[in-house]
């Protein structure tokens, strides 16, 4: 039921007693309890206009009525066991829900990073992640299978059940590893994630687990000091670095109240990713020009987008040029 349309009140049919017993004319197409139907229709809007076998059942209705419901095309088939309502749009979190009830998983993986909105994951895909018992093969539909799934490990976004922010940065990767730095760096930037829920996840998941060769180190160097990169533009800035073999810079280095993007402090070096997006408002061209007057005995490089993913060997060649002229006359350092 939309939540505008009027509620209509359904004509009440007697039995050999008198009472009234059942309703007519609901929009399943049923001779059922309204307040049944009520709930069932509110269960379905809260899942994406889906819902399985077992929570047809359970809310008091039978197979035969679901039968009829199929046959009078009330409602239709999505996955074995699951349905969606007549006239229900087709839409990624409807494919999503019905995934995760056709199977028991949750959300996982992309999908999950999709759904934290992680950075890079900006396409939707149907993955879940089931700990035990048997899943179907779904059309559309990428199921991982996994013996340890913590308590702490699962949560929700609205109806749609997923792993949690660690739980997913520990699975990606396997999937996406080259990924993996920037997603975590962003949930960080944001105060969605903290570190001892890092550390959590990655002990529970064991020394041999892959995410200790690429996660741990990572979160190691942030517990050290390691400030997050805060954007994509910062990570994919790295890469170009790390990609030609320049040496690894500080990131977020303060200085004089201010941060570097990326600094080689004893060189008085700074490399700034320049976003249009992160920098056109007013007060960011203003806070600009003051940094800029801040930093004046600093070199600072500068690039944006284009430079980034246009010409990255030029970025680089700048780079590693402006490393060689300050190691050749190295800059005095300020009195402390």
């Amino acid at each position: 039921m939309g939540a505008h349309e009027p509620r209509v009140r359904h004509p009440r049919l007697r039995g050999p007693s008198g009472l009234p017993t059942v309703t007519v004319g609901n929009p399943l197409g049923l001779r059922a309890d309204p307040c049944v139907v009520d709930r069932l229709m509110a269960l379905w809007a809260r899942q994406h206009s889906v819902l399985s076998r077992h929570q047809w059942l359970e809310a008091g209705l039978t197979q035969r009525q679901l039968d009829r419901a199929l046959a009078n095309r009330a409602v239709f088939i999505l996955h074995p066991g699951v349905y969606a309502l007549r006239g229900s749009k087709a839409s990624f979190e409807r494919d999503l829900m019905a995934a995760c009830l056709a199977t028991g998983g949750v959300a996982s993986h992309r999908c999950a990073a999709y759904l934290w909105r992680f950075r890079k994951f900006e396409r939707p895909v149907v993955e879940v992640l089931v700990a035990k018992g048997h899943a179907p093969t779904l059309d559309g539909v990428t199921v991982r299978r996994t013996t340890r799934l913590h308590p702490g490990e699962l949560t929700q976004i609205g109806a749609i059940p997923v792993t949690s922010r660690p739980r997913t940065l520990l699975d990606l990767v396997s999937v996406n590893p080259e990924l993996v730095e920037g997603a975590l760096d962003g949930a960080l930037h944001q105060r969605r994630i903290s570190l001892r829920a890092m550390e959590r996840v990655l002990d529970r998941a064991g020394s041999h687990h892959p995410a200790h060769r690429v996660l741990a180190p990572l979160v190691a160097a942030r517990v050290a000091g390691r400030r997050p990169t805060e954007s994509e533009l910062e990570d994919d800035l790295l890469a170009v670095l790390r990609r030609y073999g320049l040496p690894e810079p500080v990131p977020q280095y303060p200085h004089s109240g201010r941060r570097i993007d990326f600094a080689y402090p004893e060189l008085m070096l700074g490399v700034e990713a320049n976003s249009v997006a992160a920098h056109a408002a007013k007060e960011d061209v203003q806070r600009n020009a003051e940094k800029a007057n801040d930093l004046l005995e600093w070199w600072i490089l500068y690039f944006t987008h284009d430079d980034v993913h246009g010409t990255p060997a030029d970025v680089a060649r700048r780079v590693e040029d402006a490393l060689r002229r300050r190691r050749l006359a190295p800059p005095a350092q300020p009195a402390a």
